[in-house]
């Protein structure tokens, strides 16, 4: 079995260990599994394609509907939202963890919504697995429209968003 020699304290450790058995210290095979994962492309994430309207007031909520879990998660934002995972020193906005994104390949600094007059914006930030808007794949750095009911995949995490009346108000 190939061994792997820990840059901190020089001991071998076997092949496959994340951690120096001696000092505990990160090897390069833990590194690896830390990170986020490629994801193969999965056919059956076809989109569910729905037209909706990209008016979204000072008064509204995000509603954000994760496929195969049964989960809403609601946000209110003035400027941005960051969309993402919550490790070590990424703290976005929307933590999706609970989801299972790291198993679905969804990156730490994902994607940002950003509020333009009445409207969403989505932007990939560069992310390992990608972003896809009704399935089409956002390319990095380049800010497209998010309507009401519009599907958005980030990696394989599938989700509907949706915007709503925050409780309590009157349009």
């Amino acid at each position: 079995m190939a061994h792997q020699r820990c840059e901190n304290c020089g001991k071998d450790n076997q092949g496959d260990a994340t951690y120096c058995y001696s000092c505990g210290h990160i090897l390069p095979v833990g590194r690896q599994r830390l990170a986020t994962h490629g994801v193969t492309d999965n056919h059956a994430l076809k989109p569910q394609l729905r037209w909706g309207t990209a008016y979204f007031g000072d008064n509204s909520i995000l509603r954000i509907h994760v496929r195969d879990s049964g989960k809403v998660v609601e946000t209110r934002f003035h400027n941005e939202c960051i969309l993402g995972r919550e490790v070590d020193d990424a703290h976005p906005d929307v933590d999706l963890t609970p989801y299972g994104a790291v198993k679905m390949g969804v990156s730490r600094i994902h994607v940002r919504l950003t509020k333009q007059t009445a409207t969403i914006m989505v932007e990939d930030l560069g992310s390992r697995n990608g972003t896809f808007l009704n399935g089409e794949r956002l390319l990095p750095k380049q800010p497209r429209v998010l309507r009401n009911e519009d599907e958005l995949r980030l990696g394989r995490m599938v989700m509907r968003i949706s915007f709503g009346e925050a409780p309590g108000t009157k349009r």
